[in-house]
């Protein structure tokens, strides 16, 4: 485990605040591993269904569908543009 502090400021900071604001992260820390893992996904250093399998078995509550999430992160891209 590392720890890291980060300071954040302007639209970054808002972005952090959106994710939160709409129920995507519950914290600034929890937004900034979920980035984490999308950049990965996006190099394609990882392969989603082995994250999901992975994040999947460290979830103590019911674990939310690929399909929620997507709709979680259309809602709150849509709620940071209406603002």
């Amino acid at each position: 485990m590392s720890t890291l502090t980060i300071k954040f400021h302007g639209v970054q900071d808002e972005i952090l605040q959106a994710l939160i604001d709409s129920g995507i992260a519950e914290s600034k820390s929890e937004a900034i591993r979920m980035a984490l893992l999308k950049f990965g996904l996006d190099l394609g250093i990882f392969e989603s269904k082995e994250i999901m399998a992975i994040i999947q078995s460290k979830m103590q509550k019911e674990p939310l569908t690929p399909e929620q999430v997507g709709k979680r992160i259309k809602k709150a891209k849509h709620d940071s543009i209406s603002r």
